[in-house]
């Protein structure tokens, strides 16, 4: 039965944590804009470099937010290195989002005989390949948390009317 709750409860988890990531990385690839702007960036690699660290890190934070648990909250060594992966692991996705998105785009071209408009911008491709990368990791982490690996995620049980380490049940 227990299994059973978790899975749910992970597919709820990731099924919120699509949009939430979806939109705070679009969130920092807006602030990134307006940081380029405001610094002067003149070169489109500084600027496509700043579109895919914001978007990456606005979809980290989205689904580390929904990986969180109100009952058994990590310690914060925990919280910060999963919030660095997932990160790092968004930046990524947005790099690779852009180069996916560059190959559609190129096939796209060599299809189109006169003008015609894209299906997505690059820039969209960026935020997708933030969200899913960085919800792909989430949901690692939920599965393994879920799961009981690691020893961070398994509770202490007691055996009721005793105390100390000579109460501590054993795991199943």
């Amino acid at each position: 039965m227990g299994w059973h709750k978790s899975g749910i409860t992970v597919v709820v988890r990731t099924i919120v944590g699509l949009p939430l990531s979806a939109v705070l990385g679009v969130i920092g690839m807006a602030i990134a804009s307006a940081m380029a702007v405001f610094f002067g960036v003149a070169a489109l690699p500084t600027l496509l470099a700043l579109l895919m660290v914001g978007a990456g890190v606005g979809a980290g934070i989205g689904a580390g937010v929904t990986m969180l648990r109100i009952d058994a909250v990590p310690s914060w060594p925990v919280l910060l290195a999963a919030g660095l992966i997932l990160a790092t692991v968004g930046v990524g996705g947005g790099w690779a989002g852009f180069q996916i998105g560059d190959r559609i785009t190129a096939i796209e071209d060599m299809n189109c005989v006169g003008v015609c408009g894209y299906l997505f911008k690059p820039r969209t491709y960026i935020a997708l390949g933030a969200m899913v990368a960085s919800n792909c990791i989430a949901l690692v982490f939920n599965v393994g948390y879920a799961g009981g690996f690691g020893r961070w995620a398994w509770p202490r049980l007691r055996v009721a009317g005793t105390s100390g380490s000579a109460g501590e049940a054993e795991r199943r």
